[in-house]
């Protein structure tokens, strides 16, 4: 057997336990891979942060506290939206944003560990 066969087998192995153990049968490892790319590009982590800790912000507010135009964030909101992270709505004139159900139920999590890891060094 090569080292390539090896790998191979290993791979399906872990990738099986993972599905199993982690993802009890239920979610898509794709899926949740792709969140978790999703939010680790540097702005969207900084809009989760501020969602996380704001609940709602305009997109307005937000492009102010980015420094960033309006029309510069949308791709961030859209792609942090369609990993199913964020929700949207309109309030008058202005596009509302928060976490989704689904990201309230993780995302402040993952930021009391980065906050954990910052007081620790």
């Amino acid at each position: 057997m090569s080292e390539r066969e090896i790998s191979t087998n290993e791979q399906t192995a872990a990738r099986e336990r993972l599905e199993s153990e982690l993802l009890e049968g239920t979610l898509d490892l794709e899926r949740e891979a792709n969140r978790l790319s999703v939010m680790g590009e540097p702005t969207r982590f900084t809009i989760l942060y501020l969602l996380s800790e704001e609940g709602q912000v305009r997109s307005g507010e937000l492009a102010e506290l980015l420094d960033r135009r309006q029309n510069d964030l949308y791709h961030h909101l859209n792609a942090l939206e369609d990993a199913g992270l964020v929700g949207k709505f309109r309030d008058g004139g202005s596009r509302v944003y928060e976490l989704s159900p689904l990201a309230e139920g993780f995302v402040p999590r993952i930021f009391d560990a980065v906050n954990a890891r910052a007081e620790a060094v």
